[in-house]
Order: structure tokens, then sequence, then C-alpha cells
């Protein structure tokens, strides 16, 4: 079937070219009899002239008439062919949104209905421990620690999936976000932790103005922030360096670079997918969700993220977002966290 389009269309393009050809033919054919007929010496050259001129514009008005019908009709196959394929694409889109909406709507349902019974299990583990008392202890201990564990594990993965499902459909209202603000509301929230592990943190003067969801901004530099500390290792100075620098007149680059365990390449690709966790040799708790919230919120507000890390080398995650007013970042300023 497409080998017959594809031999329609090239006939098409025959035919229009041979009117062509007949159009300027016959217009230089017209005008040089004309020429022929003013300036002819002899009558028998402009008798035949002037029937020449007569069967000539003759051809000439027909060859017109179907050089218009020419254009006319590829005009209206056109027109049909792009309403067509208007037509294909609006049912592809539309038959793919309600894909994505079934997609996140299951997520959605799903993990409410999973959260009811896990509540539960938190609920009553905490009533039989407080009953138990003392009685509770050597390997019953144990076991009964796991199973609290791991039902607090359940609740956050529970929790992270309906995140997940909520970026794109549920979203605030957007604003102008001075991320020098966000970043320091999100550093005074992990402060202990930042004590902690005695994390240097390395933050510009002036990060840009940029346009999105407070809320939203918050979860993914608290999520790469938290990420850097968590994958430190056995870092005697751990740093985690913010910046911005500028990606065009409407965009802004900004970075959380950390001087970590580092990512190998062949899993690098797989960061951002859900439930996606690397190996390695830190025994850190997670759900696997954070970077595909951080990916989903960025690019459903225009922008791009992506990761440039080597093993042993630490990791940069770099992100695009569209700005109010871009500015680069000036030199960094060594910010140090005291109790």
């Amino acid at each position: 079937m497409q080998r017959n389009e594809e031999t329609t269309a090239k006939k098409r393009k025959i035919t229009f070219r041979f009117y062509v050809l007949i159009f300027f033919v016959g217009l230089l054919f017209t005008i040089t009899l004309w020429d022929a007929y003013y300036n002819g010496s002899r009558p028998f050259d402009k008798e035949i002239a002037s029937n020449l001129i007569l069967v000539m514009g003759t051809l000439f008005s027909v060859a017109a008439g179907l050089f218009t019908w020419s254009l006319e009709s590829r005009k209206g196959i056109l027109e049909k062919e792009v309403e067509w394929r208007t037509k294909d694409l609006n049912e592809k889109n539309k038959e793919l949104v309600r894909k994505n909406e079934e997609v996140e709507n299951f997520i959605h349902i799903i993990s409410h209905d999973l959260k009811a019974p896990i509540v539960s299990i938190q609920g009553f583990a905490s009533i039989i421990k407080s009953e138990l008392g003392a009685a509770l202890n050597g390997s019953t201990l144990e076991y009964f620690t796991r199973i609290q564990a791991n039902a607090q594990q359940m609740n956050t993965l529970i929790l992270d999936l309906l995140e997940f499902s909520r970026v794109g459909r549920i979203e605030d209202e957007k604003e102008s976000v001075d991320m020098n603000s966000l970043v320091d509301e999100i550093l005074g929230e992990l402060k202990p932790e930042l004590i902690k592990k005695n994390v240097n943190i390395q933050s510009p003067k002036d990060l840009p103005h940029v346009i999105g969801s407070r809320k939203r901004l918050n979860q993914v530099f608290t999520n790469l922030i938290t990420n850097a500390v968590k994958y430190m290792g056995p870092n005697p100075n751990p740093v985690v360096e913010i910046g911005s620098s500028k990606n065009g007149s409407m965009m802004a680059t900004l970075w959380v670079k950390d001087n970590g365990i580092g990512i190998k390449k062949e899993y690098q690709n797989k960061l951002f997918q859900i439930f996606q966790r690397i190996p390695n040799q830190l025994k850190v708790e997670g759900t696997g969700i954070g970077l595909s919230i951080v990916k989903k919120i960025v690019e459903f507000n225009g922008g791009k993220v992506w990761v440039e890390s080597d093993e042993g080398k630490g990791s940069q995650f770099f992100l695009s977002w569209p700005t109010v007013d871009s500015k680069v970042a000036s030199k960094p300023e060594l910010i140090r966290l005291s109790a």
C-alpha cells in the first residue's frame, strides 16, 4: 500500500511538471508568433502567424486551464492528507492521554487500597508491643522489629507511589520562586542530618528566580540533596555543591554536585526509572521512586534532568527549568553548618 501511494505521488509530480512545461513553452511560442505577425514583411507570414496565434492561443488557454486544475487538485489532495494526518495524530494523542490516565488512576487506587491494611498492621503492632512490654525479647523482639520496619517501608513506598501519581494531575498554581530562599529553607530542614555527617554545603549567593510550584521545587531539591548526603560514603570531607548557570533566555540549568561514591556508567540511564535502585556497597534505605518523581516534575514543567558521574568521584545532577530572570550564579560561598 505504501508503494502504491509513493507511485501515485510520483505520477502527480510528473503531471504537475508537464503542465508547467506546456504553459511556458506555449507562452514563449505565442510571443514569438506575435512578433512574427507584427514584424513580418510578407503577407503570407502574417496570415500563417495569425492562424498559428489562434491555435496557440487556444492551446495556451487549455494548458492554463489544465495547469490551474492541476494546482487545485493537488491543493485538495494535500489538504485532505493534512486533515487525515491531523485526525490520526489527534486520535493517537487522545489514546495516549487515556492510557496515561488509566496508569495514574491505577497507581492512585492501588496505593489507597494498600495503605489501609498497612496502617492497621502498624497500629496493631504498636498495641501488641505495648501490651507485651518486657516479655517481648530475644529473637521474638528482633522478628517483631523487622515486621514494624517492613510495614514502615511499605507505607513509605505507598506514599511515594501516591506522590508519583499526583505529579501532573494535582498541581499548585505556578509562581515566581526565589531559589535562594528555597534552598535556605531546605538546608534548614536538613540541618540535623547535615551536621551529623559533617557535610559542607557550597551554595551560590545568587541563584535564579524560576517559574513553578514552590512545593514541587522543594521536592526536587530535597530529594537531590538528600541523595547526595545518603550516597556520600566514608568520605572524611563530604561536600555538596548547589549551583546554576544560564541556559538561554528562558531556561536556567541548576545542579547538585557531591563528592560521594559516584555511579557506574552502565547504571546512569536507569537512575530515573521507577523502582530502579543502583547496586552499591552502601546499605541505603529507599523505595527507588524519588528520582522518578524528580524526572516527572521537571519534565512536566518543560525541563529535563540528567546526571554526570564517575564511580568513586562523586555525581552531579543537572536540571533545566524555566526562569523569571536567569542569572549566572556567582562564586560558591562555603557554608559550614554547626550545632
